[in-house]
Formats: structure tokens, sequence, C-alpha cells
């Protein structure tokens, strides 16, 4: 979802920013346009979240998909305020012309008789009148109509969404353990719709006559619910297992941090320090190899033994680390660097491609992480 969400940013939304600037949609074309962007966001025609909740700001809860419609209006309305009230070139007067009869009903500019308009514009101005009108602008009383300030003034309605299954939690802070930057894409999609009960697990798709039972596909007899997922299923237990006899043997993760709250939103404080970030990494990373073997158990009827799985850790964990070097070594130093110097790992022969001198951290850090499990 969070790949998808760029390319909606990054090319699906310049690309028509180019032609609302000439052809502002109307209503039957935003109405086609949004439901055509959720349905690439989703990759399907079921929206398991409503859009509102979608388009919010990633600390209130939302997954920042754009309002593709509302960004080329708003963009469209300030470049023709500015326009209209800007000066004497071509493009003030013909704005003046089709604009000023409502632009005037706004407050914006007044009326010179002495001037030709035309009183019934035209249906690209109309999109942008019937913009400003249908959602608050006209009242708002600024000095200058720019676009920063429209679209300012649209963000201010939004609320903090609660997680749901345990709206006790500070929902500031756990929607920004969902998306922290030590995560991957794939682990923050997770997380959030963990946090939103919008994971499509077998009591979501029941609810929702898309499958037959409620209960886990791994064989259990509960329900498959986010919990029993990555907490309380047989598999979840023998991976949790696993990672308790190797990682909290190292004190990457100690087990005092493994609980069923901590494991579905991160730390209560949140990932200030290097410790949280690098514990709440390796938890995201069991629960992604968790749904990845509940994948597929259900879409392929296999069941993944625990070899497979500990592979499939070992080579999350090892990404994990390449990515921090690639970012900022330092930082990936100081997160996994008071566990190195302690660990007994680092005795194992270096890769061939520095037998010849001296093991880099880089490399030390990978070595490290194969020899955990």
């Amino acid at each position: 979802m969070t790949g998808k969400i760029l390319v909606l940013k990054a090319i699906v939304l310049p690309s028509l920013l180019y032609i609302g600037r000439v052809f502002p949609p109307d209503r039957a074309t935003s109405k086609l346009v949004a439901r055509m962007a959720f349905r690439f966001v989703w990759g399907s025609k079921m929206e398991r979240l409503g859009r509102t909740t979608l388009m919010k700001e990633e600390e209130k809860g939302g997954r920042g998909v754009p309002d593709i419609t509302s960004v080329i209006l708003a963009q469209g309305l300030a470049a023709l305020v500015q326009n209209t009230l800007g000066g004497e070139s071509a493009s003030g007067k013909f704005a003046k012309y089709y604009a000023t009869p409502f632009l005037r009903s706004m407050g914006l500019c007044g009326l010179d008789r002495n001037v030709p308009y035309s009183w019934d514009p035209p249906y690209v101005y109309r999109a942008l009148r019937d913009f400003a009108f249908r959602t608050g602008l006209v009242g708002a009383g600024w000095p200058s109509w720019t676009y920063k300030n429209i679209m300012s003034f649209l963000r201010s309605g939004e609320t903090m969404t609660l997680p749901r299954g345990n709206p006790a939690l500070n929902p500031e802070i756990v929607w920004k353990n969902a998306n922290h930057k030590t995560l991957n894409n794939k682990q923050k999609d997770i997380t959030w719709m963990s946090a939103h009960g919008c994971l499509p697990t077998r009591p979501f798709l029941f609810r929702r006559h898309l499958a037959l039972t409620e209960n886990c596909p791994h064989g259990c007899t509960d329900s498959a619910y986010v919990h029993h997922l990555f907490w309380e299923c047989s598999v979840a237990r023998r991976v949790w297992g696993l990672v308790v006899s190797s990682v909290s043997q190292n004190r990457l993760l100690p087990r005092s941090s493994l609980m069923t709250e901590s494991v579905l939103y991160g730390p209560r404080e949140g990932c200030r320090t290097p410790e949280l970030q690098r514990q709440w990494r390796i938890i995201n990373t069991v629960k992604q190899v968790l749904w990845e073997a509940r994948n597929i158990r259900v879409f392929q009827e296999q069941t993944v033994d625990l070899f497979t799985l500990r592979r499939r850790l070992q080579n999350l964990l090892q990404d994990g680390v390449l990515v921090d070097f690639l970012k900022d070594e330092r930082g990936a130093r100081r997160k996994l660097g008071e566990p190195l110097e302690r660990t007994h790992y680092i005795a194992h022969p270096p890769p061939e491609e520095v037998c010849s001198g001296h093991p880099t951290p880089k490399h030390k850090l990978l070595l490290f992480v194969s020899c955990l499990f």
C-alpha cells in the first residue's frame, strides 16, 4: 500500500494537476477519479477502511492518500484568485472577465461598472466556485488565498483516529510507531492495518461473507484475530520461542518487551532510543514472517516449517542492516554496536570478499545477524 500511495503522489497527481489547471474536474469526474485511486490503493473493489481515514495525515491515523480532486481544485482556485487580483496581464484580464462575478460574491474583489464581465461563467469556473462554497472556504476571511492556506484549512478539520482493540493507548504514539522510519513498507502496512482492524484475517473476511470460517488457518480452534495470529497461534508461539531463545540471549530483544500490547502497537513511550528502535524492528520482522506464513497457508495450502521461517527472519534482519548502513552507518553501528561487542559470534570467519583484510563493521553486523538463530 505504501508504494502505491507513493506512485499516486509522484506520478499520477502531477499529471492530473497539469490537466486540472486548464480543466478542473466536476463532481462526476471527481467521483470517478477517487474511485479509481482507491481501487488502485487497495488492489480490489473492496475498500477495507473509510476513504476519509485514509486521506488523513499519518500522524492522525491516516495513510496520507492524496485527495486528488481537492488538490487540483485548491491549486486552480488559488491560481484564479491570484490572476484576478494580480495585475493587468493577459491571464489576469481573462480571469477578471470570467471569475469576477462569483469572486465578488465571496468578498474577494469589487465590481467595476466600466469593464465587461461574463455573468454566466464556463463550467470550469463553476467547479471552482462549487468547491469554494462546499468546503466552507468563503467564510475563512484570509488576507491571501494561496494554495498552502487552502490546504491548511482543509486539513484543520481532521481529527485523531483512535486505534481499535485498545482505545486507552495514546493514539499519537501508536501512529508514530506504525510509521516509524526503521520499518520497511510492508511492516508499516501490517502494523497500520492491525491497529485499524482492517488486516484481511479470516474473521475480517468472514464478516463480509468472503470466508467460510473464522478459525485459524494453521489448525487452531480459536478465531484468527490479529492478536491470535501474531501472539497466541501455535506457529506464532514456536517462532517467538525461537526468537526468545536466540535474540533475547544477546540482549537485542529483552523478554520484558514481549507482551501482546507491545507486539501489536509498539512501546508505550515510543521508539525514542536506538534500543527501542532495534526491538521494534525485530518485532515487526517476526510479524512480517508470521503474516507471510499465514498467506502461504491460506492461498497455497502449504505449511512452512520452522527452518524456513528462521532463514526468512535472518534474511529480513540482514536486509535491515544493509539499509541502515546505506542510510547512516554511524546510526547502524549505534543500534547493534553494543550487542556486537559482547557476543562471541564475531569469531566466525568473515565472508570471502573481506578475507584479504580486516572485516568491516557492516560485515561484522551481517555475520552477527546470520548467527542469531
